[in-house]
């Protein structure tokens, strides 16, 4: 008997130290799971009148400071890579909060099989799925896998954040203990072959370098209410705005059918609608450069009918508004050939908001 609780209580202090590590190294992710982790906290705070989600896109589209005070508390919460299943995660707090307006992107990454999708497998499954859900009342966020539920156990001691600075300390070659090849910035992508680094950091200068970073982040987000213009490590300036030639898409761009995420944007909007006083779906204008590209691959109309696909089996389609995408977005206004700058941002939240507007009359 006094072995077994001999036994039991190293198990708990176990569990209890690689906790506190886990919390002491939370500075030390990537920095995308850095923007998961203080979503979920976000979420702890004051009441939410009116919250943003979807992707990076939303997270870098649309800016807080310029809604007007009806709109009460309004929070930015667009995570990186977000997919339908993410949004879903959000439905226990819909539930026991009052939200106003639901204000939701629905991104052709949202709809097709992506490498943006495969991202966020990685980011759902062993990231935010520990921060916030599942709950003793809630076992899973979207599935019921066993990896999932493991998954969880370990991360709800903290051993995610430990695992992940292990993993993949930042999102270029500079802070990275490992960089897995991708093309995406903040995804992952090596040095190009033939290339090297003049003078790889130390260890010291990478821990010290995503250590800034991410408390950069968590400054940046608590004092724009979630708005980030994305990859940008500094704080927003109202009288800067990015006007460099847009970085080329990736070569390995693809969208295949998904028709599990069609039926998950089916599912959120559904469990959602009951629960606040109105969605509004929009999509946020990408590029004139990723319109070149992309539209030769996935045609507009194609995303348009996909969409209206989701609307047409709503159970609640009172409660849902739907709003086109502006037009009138150069290149210049953006920061890459898929995120808005902080004056492209300005321009399309104030669209936004006259749409709004307009629906109210």
């Amino acid at each position: 008997m006094r072995r077994f609780l001999s036994l039991a209580f190293l198990c708990i202090l176990g569990a209890m130290i690689i906790g506190y590590a886990g919390q002491q190294l939370k500075h030390y992710q990537h920095p995308d799971r850095t923007v998961w982790m203080l979503r979920a906290q976000e979420l702890n705070g004051e009441p939410i009148q009116t919250m943003i989600l979807g992707d990076s896109q939303a997270m870098s589209g649309i800016r807080p400071d310029l809604f007007n005070a009806d709109s009460g508390r309004v929070i930015n919460m667009g995570l990186p890579s977000a997919q339908p299943e993410a949004l879903i995660s959000f439905i226990p707090y819909l539930e026991e909060h009052s939200v106003d307006t639901l204000i939701v992107n629905i991104s052709p990454y949202s709809l097709y099989h992506t490498e943006v999708f495969d991202a966020f497998l990685n980011y759902y499954r062993h990231e935010f799925i520990s921060v916030r859900w599942p709950s003793a009342n809630r076992m899973y966020l979207y599935g019921s896998s066993a990896g999932e539920a493991l998954g969880t156990v370990f991360s709800g001691v903290g051993l995610y954040r430990l695992n992940s600075a292990i993993r993949n300390l930042a999102t270029d070659t500079n802070n990275s203990f490992i960089v897995q090849p991708g093309p995406f910035p903040g995804i992952g992508y090596g040095i190009p072959e033939g290339e090297a680094l003049l003078k790889e950091p130390s260890l010291l200068e990478k821990m010290r370098n995503i250590r800034r970073m991410n408390q950069s982040i968590e400054e940046i987000l608590r004092s724009t209410n979630g708005f980030w213009t994305w990859r940008d490590f500094k704080e927003p300036s109202r009288s800067r705005c990015d006007t460099e030639e847009l970085k080329p898409l990736p070569a390995t761009l693809r969208f295949k059918e998904r028709p599990e995420a069609v039926q998950a944007w089916q599912d959120f909007l559904n469990l959602a609608s009951p629960h606040v006083g109105r969605i509004v779906l929009i999509r946020i204008p990408f590029s004139k450069s990723w319109h070149d590209t992309v539209d030769k691959i996935l045609p507009s109309a194609k995303v348009s009918s996909d969409i209206q696909s989701i609307l047409g089996n709503l159970d609640y389609p009172e409660k849902v508004v739907y709003l086109s995408e502006g037009k009138d977005f150069p290149n210049s206004e953006f920061y890459d050939w898929n995120h808005l700058d902080y004056c492209g941002a300005r321009k399309y939240t104030l669209f936004l908001l006259e749409q709004m507007q307009d629906q109210k009359k």
